[in-house]
């Protein structure tokens, strides 16, 4: 079974409620929990006024009520008076407080496998380390791509799969990998999914070191991800970054004049380390028996389930 889940904070509106807004988390879709709440003691339907992924829905919706309780209606609701930018900003914030690098710190690499789902919270200056194995016999791994995360609320999702046709990446230049596998973020294809600005792949054996750096550079937190089937990652962004001479910053785009000391030291220290349990080639050729990167790209559905319709529960009328 998967270890890791994506699901949304939403901000909704009513108006036949006016100047009251609901902050809420759901493991669905947005719109599945609006129909909930449409119930006869409501006289319109909700408004989704703004929807976040993250893999800490309780964490971060327990932030957002406690950064608005002031606005708060009822201690026993999840309704604030308050208007729906404000509630909006709130989100975002309770985003960077408690679903951020700090989230996932531990002493052990966090392994992703088929099936999960990860979404990071990223701020400007984060860093990600790419460590991989040349070769099954290599004795030792090395730094093969630096990504970074330009904006604060900046998006890295990690999604696992047992197919290497399911994944591609534009610096490996597989078909497809400028191509966005989840573009909306609701059945209808009407709500934009932020703005992909990076897509890449990683392999079973690679592993992804994060590093958000502090003032000097001389201390970072630090978190590490351990692959152990191919894996898609794929960065968004809400607040697009541009350089001096007007081109977007991309996640393999760094700003960083060099690397902070913290970095270098951080990733001297997990090459060392002894390699995983499981390897799969970078480059696979077919004529041993690899199967093809890219070959076989999966719908929206595949990396965000919720997008597929939810199943009729038993007792229910349509």
């Amino acid at each position: 079974m998967p270890k890791y889940s994506v699901g949304f904070v939403y901000v909704m509106s009513n108006s036949s409620m006016p100047g009251i807004v609901k902050v809420g988390k759901t493991s669905r879709m947005a719109e599945d929990r609006a129909q909930d709440l449409r119930t006869t003691g409501v006289a319109l339907p909700f408004d989704i006024e703004f929807r976040a992924a993250t893999s800490h829905i309780e964490a971060v919706e327990k932030e957002a009520h406690a950064m608005l309780a002031s606005a708060r209606v009822s201690p026993k609701r999840e309704f604030f008076r308050i208007a729906p930018s404000d509630a909006i900003d709130t989100v975002k914030d309770a985003l960077l407080s408690v679903a951020g690098i700090t989230a996932w710190e531990s002493t052990e690499p966090h392994a992703i496998r088929r099936g999960d789902r990860v979404a990071l919270t990223a701020e400007a200056g984060d860093l990600f380390v790419v460590l991989a194995y040349p070769s099954l016999l290599a004795k030792r791994a090395e730094a093969i791509d630096f990504w970074q995360a330009h904006s604060d609320g900046d998006l890295l999702e990690l999604m696992g799969t047992a197919d290497p046709g399911h994944v591609a990446g534009v610096s490996d230049g597989d078909q497809g990998g400028e191509e966005d596998p989840v573009p909306h973020l609701d059945r209808a294809r009407q709500v934009p999914n932020g703005l992909i600005n990076g897509r890449e792949r990683l392999v079973s054996g690679d592993r992804l070191l994060w590093f958000r750096p502090m003032a000097n550079g001389e201390s970072c937190n630090f978190v590490m991800f351990e692959i152990r089937d191919h894996c898609q990652v794929v960065s968004r962004t809400w607040d697009l970054q541009l350089s001096t001479d007007g081109w977007p910053l991309l996640l393999n785009v760094l700003t960083w004049v060099e690397l902070p000391p913290c970095v270098e030291r951080g990733t001297r220290a997990a090459l060392r380390m002894s390699r995983p349990r499981a390897w799969a080639p970078r480059s696979p050729d077919s004529a041993d028996g690899w199967a093809q990167i890219g070959g076989d790209p999966q719908p929206p559905e595949f990396w965000l389930p919720q997008l597929n319709k939810p199943q009729r529960r038993p007792g229910k009328r349509r």
